[in-house]
């Protein structure tokens, strides 16, 4: 396959959103915005970047399309899993190892990148304890990047007693793939007055590199109230397992 020029689509891609594009005209061209409210998961722009993005949009976001439009999900799972294979092989592997979060600095040039580089890998020699505190939980390697909220930006207002759906996108930075993983609610048990919740809600099945939706379903309480639920993820066993990364979170204003 030639190589593509900055901004271009695969055409592999350009054939999918085509067929999904055929789908919502077969579902009636419902509007992006009535496909968001019967999905109550993603928002009308999400939906929207799914037939005109320029990446693969996760199967989360795609799998609400398809709902929205009455199709057959096991088929476009497969159509998705076929089309993701084909993307990651004609991706060009990566030249240099990506900078730790914690050290990046998008305003450095390249040659500070290089000297950092060479400055990180000296401390990891002389400094053991900096390569531990990296490796902290019971998956080295193991890593994530908050993404966007998808739905309910921050200081968002909810009537008292209404029910809304948040969803994150977050990304497997690391070399770990995620399997049989939660997010699981801090503030266990739940205060009276506060927003409430499921105590554990699960991410998907998610490899190293790839990104993920995850949903939530949130009762707000009947009184206005400040609502902030942070939530770290765990395994089966409630093993919290990215101790140094900062809890995600939902934060609305509940008034009448």
């Amino acid at each position: 396959m030639p190589k593509l020029q900055a901004g271009e689509r695969a055409p592999e891609l350009d054939a999918f959103m085509s067929e999904l594009r055929k789908l919502r005209t077969r579902a009636g061209e419902p509007s992006f915005r009535k496909m968001a409210a019967k999905s109550g998961a993603v928002s009308h722009a999400t939906l929207h970047l799914t037939v005109t993005g320029r990446r693969l949009q996760p199967w989360e976001t795609v799998r609400e399309f398809v709902r929205a439009c009455d199709g057959d999900e096991e088929e476009w799972h497969a159509r998705w899993q076929g089309l993701q294979l084909v993307l990651s092989a004609d991706r060009e592997p990566e030249t240099a190892p990506s900078v730790p979060w914690w050290r990046s600095k998008r305003v450095l040039v390249p040659s500070v990148l290089v000297l950092v580089a060479a400055i990180a890998a000296v401390v990891v020699i002389l400094v053991p304890g900096e390569q531990e505190a990296q490796s902290a939980g019971p998956h080295p390697g193991d890593s994530s990047k908050f993404v966007a909220d998808v739905t309910i930006p921050d200081e968002t207002l909810v009537k008292p007693g209404s029910q809304f759906v948040k969803v994150w996108e977050i990304k497997n930075t690391g070399t770990v793939e995620w399997r049989g993983r939660y997010l699981r609610r801090t503030d266990v048990p739940v205060a009276p007055g506060a927003c409430r919740t499921p105590e554990r809600i699960p991410v998907n099945d998610t490899a190293p590199q790839q990104h993920v939706q995850v949903t939530v379903t949130v009762n707000a309480p009947t009184a206005p109230a400040d609502c902030k639920v942070f939530w770290k993820m765990v395994d089966a066993q409630d093993r919290e397992l990215l101790p140094s990364r900062q809890p995600i979170y939902f934060s609305v204003l509940v008034r009448h």
